[in-house]
């Protein structure tokens, strides 16, 4: 099973070392599902909301408007010929649903994939549970410099379960997320929502200790 050292709040290696859930940081990914986590979830970005009026949608008498020979133009009809301008536009885009769908053990196993691929290229960092009164942008500098991935592209898990009975854990939890975000090439995200293609797109990931008893609990 796989151990990694747990960085403090000065963003130094402490003593403690906290192991990776095997089945969760240790399984062979699968390219395969990756590839297609990745596909359903950038189509699933898309709006499809591009159109173009075509030849029937715009205003315009049907009237032909010149002989069809002898004025040595193109051979066009009315007004809404895509020959003029003003024209409908011919094959536009239209609205149309991007949606791709994956079920839940393509996911779980794209998720799972996803974590064990960072694992195994030691792209895995975590962090304490150190407490933050306030969103503080330079003591997380310190966390990020210590792990010397200061900048690269880190995502930031955070917990989001153990906070849902103490109100000052929650607060704790904002004042982390506001100190990380606004640091260049750093993305911050709960534990519980995010996504294959997030932790993919990441060069490292930076874990609070506590998230990764959320992330076991989602992926188990």
């Amino acid at each position: 099973m796989k151990k990694v050292a747990v960085y403090d709040i000065e963003g130094k290696k402490t003593s403690e070392e906290v192991e990776l859930n095997e089945q969760i940081f240790g399984i062979e990914p699968n390219a395969h599902v990756l590839h297609q986590a990745v596909k359903v979830y950038l189509a699933n970005q898309r709006q499809g909301t591009a159109n173009a009026k075509g030849r029937s949608d715009v205003a315009g008498s049907k009237k032909k408007a010149i002989n069809q020979k002898g004025s040595g133009g193109a051979r066009r009809g009315g007004k809404r010929s895509p020959l003029l301008v003003g024209g409908g536009k011919t094959f536009g885009p239209s609205p149309r649903d991007y949606t791709l769908k994956m079920n839940k053990k393509q996911k779980l196993l794209a998720k799972k994939s996803a974590f064990s691929d960072k694992a195994s290229s030691d792209g895995v960092f975590v962090f304490d549970n150190f407490k933050f009164d306030v969103p503080k942008t330079t003591k997380f500098l310190n966390v990020l410099k210590g792990m010397e991935v200061l900048g690269k592209k880190v995502l930031v898990l955070v917990d989001s379960y153990s906070y849902i009975d103490d109100d000052s854990k929650y607060d704790n939890t904002v004042n982390i997320l506001k100190s990380a975000r606004n640091i260049k090439n750093i993305r911050c995200q709960v534990a519980d929502t995010v996504t294959t293609y997030e932790i993919i797109n990441a060069d490292y990931l930076a874990i609070q200790k506590d998230a990764l008893k959320t992330i076991d609990r989602v992926n188990a």
